[in-house]
């Protein structure tokens, strides 16, 4: 809303200055503060609220401020200023008149001074010329004696103090005093603005100079507005020489023209100027003009009060001469990229100057990936940068052939190349790139495949090496206490223990046996799936009592089961057996690698459909970077023959392969000497009841 008044202001009275702006608005303000001042006192001395009223007084400050304000908006407003000369007319309705004076006259002096002196300013803020002061001046002078011939103290006029009900000084003196301090402050700035005015000419005077012998064309445009502010055209205010000699035009022709009149004129409607000004938000264009067969460059700069420069650079030689290049440029690019190798352009200090390479769809660059970055930038280790950049400095200095392979990082995905450095001048080398990304893929391919080779014969070795003493731990227990059973020197007793022995051990021997069965089973992919209704709650009771039985000896180890669902007949559709021996090889892994503490297991129902089961041990844990070797096949956390902890390394791979074919996942969370927890997960489809309603 403040622009909107502004901008009313500046169309009304036809000012430019930011100054005359201020004084117009000011000069606004101040008259209707009066005769809203006027206002207040005349209504409430009319209806009697004020104790000392002055209706005249009253109503000659709303008629001067009104008058003001009336040839102000319709008039001019130099003759506004000249209205408040009869300013001394309200305090001598207030203050001096017998007949309406509110108080005595010898009491009043200073009221009137009070009255008098602020308008002193006014003149000093609003008026141009010194002489509405001394004006003013005289006029606040001649009241402020007759205030005093008629409050009998004309004796007083000479003496610097006065006693008229109170001490104070002078009033002759302090009107004077701010007379002579406002004649001051209006010389000083009359000064200042002299200086500014000079300082305003001479660098209109340089500009102009400059602008008729600047070598670049420059148009001085003017937007015109309609009454709603909205911009409507253009018109043409001023050119130079150079402008005219460009485009062959004399300044008589088009100055104060509208740019719809002239443009076409001069430039043949190559060009939409009205929106480009208007409308877009660019400073920096070119064009190419057909009647004179050349090439511009504009650059706009917006001035205040709605002025555009625009400056026109011919940049016709430029244009052909980089036409010409491209030109050259494609037709060595075109024989380069017959090669298939890639070429680079990189300077001494590493950038990447240019490139040019067969485009394929394995092997995408983009010119803004490359060009301008250094070898620092686009992807290389810190060492092959140095390493690349070092053999750069020794191509240039010693004038060799430097050879290198590096990797280079791409958008999807990395190749190696292999680069020849040749040095081009005294600042930068060509370097040319042959990929052999597929050399070197096949050689680390044949490296890890000879790694593997090597790990699975080492751990073949081991396997066999373990399972022959798995073999014969339990075959030569079976054997030597089945001798000692036949024999007459042992007792009942001691023969039961035997047969325990017996019995234990073979069936350690039956779980080696069942473990190379289901390896060779997963081998030759010959294991069905058979699923059925499986009571899970069933299924974790028989195994918490078949482990609660082994573990009778071992009473510093707790078994534990945690079922969610607690219903009995609770089932789910999954194949048993699996299931079962999933859990088994968990469980014996717990107990196996736990000293003492407790083993944990059960199950719990996710919300997606899914049930997890889990087995938890306080044993000695798994480090993190065994972790994920667990489930590889013939792997142990000790692979020595002669270790703590008795097994073949196939539980984990063979219970991980179950779970995969029950349609779950199998993971471990376990940190070391703090316990393991086994988790894998089955499709949760419950089992619907056997029972239907008939009728």
């Amino acid at each position: 809303m403040l622009k909107s008044i502004i901008k009313t202001i500046v169309n009304r009275y036809h000012i430019e200055a930011q100054n005359d702006i201020l004084k117009i608005i000011g000069l606004h303000v101040f008259i209707i503060l009066g005769l809203l001042t006027g206002l207040v006192l005349f209504i409430r001395d009319l209806t009697g609220i004020s104790a000392d009223p002055c209706l005249p007084g009253d109503i000659s400050i709303l008629l001067i401020f009104g008058i003001a304000l009336y040839v102000l908006f319709f008039i001019r407003f130099n003759w506004a200023l000249q209205m408040f000369f009869l300013i001394p007319l309200i305090p001598y309705f207030f203050f001096i008149s017998p007949s309406t004076a509110i108080l005595p006259n010898h009491l009043s002096v200073q009221e009137t001074l009070l009255t008098l002196t602020p308008f002193l300013l006014f003149f000093l803020l609003f008026s141009d010329n010194k002489k509405d002061i001394s004006i003013y001046f005289v006029l606040s002078f001649l009241t402020l004696g007759l205030h005093v011939y008629f409050a009998g103290l004309s004796d007083y006029f000479f003496r610097f103090k006065w006693e008229a009900g109170t001490i104070f000084i002078n009033p002759f003196l302090t009107l004077s005093a701010f007379y002579l301090v406002s004649l001051l402050i209006a010389w000083k700035f009359q000064n200042v603005i002299n200086k500014l005015t000079e300082e305003k000419e001479k660098t209109e005077s340089i500009i102009n100079q400059t602008i008729r012998n600047l070598p670049l064309g420059m148009l001085l445009l003017e937007v015109v507005q309609d009454e709603f502010g909205t911009p409507s055209h253009l018109v043409v205010r001023k050119t130079n020489h150079a402008f005219e000699r460009l485009f062959r035009i004399t300044s008589r022709e088009i100055k104060d023209q509208k740019t719809d009149d002239v443009f076409p004129k001069i430039f043949r409607s190559s060009f939409d100027w009205n929106k480009q000004y208007l409308s877009s938000k660019k400073n920096h264009f070119a064009f190419y003009l057909d009647r004179l067969d050349k090439h511009f460059e504009v650059d706009t700069f917006n001035l205040a009060n709605n002025q555009i420069v625009s400056l026109f650079t011919d940049v016709t030689v430029k244009q052909r001469t980089i036409i010409e290049l491209e030109e050259s440029k494609l037709r060595y690019q075109v024989l380069l990229e017959a090669i298939p190798d890639l070429f680079f352009i990189i300077d001494k200090e590493g950038v990447y100057v240019d490139f040019v390479f067969k485009a394929s769809d394995a092997l995408k660059i983009k010119p803004d990936d490359i060009i301008g970055n250094s070898i620092f930038e686009v992807g290389f280790s810190e060492k092959m940068s140095s390493k690349i950049f070092q053999c750069i400095q020794s191509c240039i200095e010693l004038d060799s052939i430097e050879t290198i392979e590096y990797a280079l990082e791409l958008e999807s995905s990395s190749a190696m190349f292999e680069m020849r450095i040749v040095r081009l001048s005294d600042h930068s080398v060509i370097s040319l790139a042959r990929d052999i990304s597929k050399r070197k893929l096949a050689e680390i391919q044949m490296e890890e495949a000879k790694n593997k080779a090597e790990d699975a014969d080492r751990l073949k070795t081991a396997f066999l090496a373990n399972i022959s003493h798995e073999i014969r731990t339990p075959m030569n227990a079976i054997i030597g206490f089945s001798k000692m059973i036949g024999s007459p020197e042992f007792d009942d007793d001691e023969k039961s223990k035997f047969v325990e022995i017996i019995i234990t051990n073979g069936k350690v021997l039956l779980t080696l046996i069942n473990d190379m069965i289901s390896l060779s089973k997963i081998e030759s992919n010959t294991l069905v799936v058979k699923k059925a209704p499986c009571r899970v709650n069933d299924l974790m009771v028989s195994l918490y009592k078949e482990f609660s039985y082994d573990l009778e000896d071992r009473k510093n180890i707790q078994l534990k089961v945690n079922c969610e669902n607690s219903n009995q007949k609770f089932a789910v559709t999954t194949d048993q057996v699996l299931l079962q021996s999933i859990l088994q090889k968990l469980i014996e892994n717990g107990i196996k690698f736990t000293e003492e503490g407790e083993v944990e297991f059960g199950y719990r129902i996710l919300e997606s459909n899914f049930l997890e089961f889990f087995v938890r041990d306080t044993g000695i844990g798994i480090a993190e970077r065994d972790q994920e070797r667990i489930f590889e096949r013939f792997h142990q956390l000790d692979n020595r023959t002669i270790r703590a902890y008795e097994g073949t390394g196939l539980g984990l791979s063979i219970a991980q392969h179950y779970v995969r074919l029950l349609g779950g996942s199998l993971s471990v969370k376990s940190k070391l000497n703090h316990g393991s927890t086994f988790l894998f997960t089955i499709p949760y489809k419950k089992e619907e009841s056997p029972l239907k309603i008939v009728r």
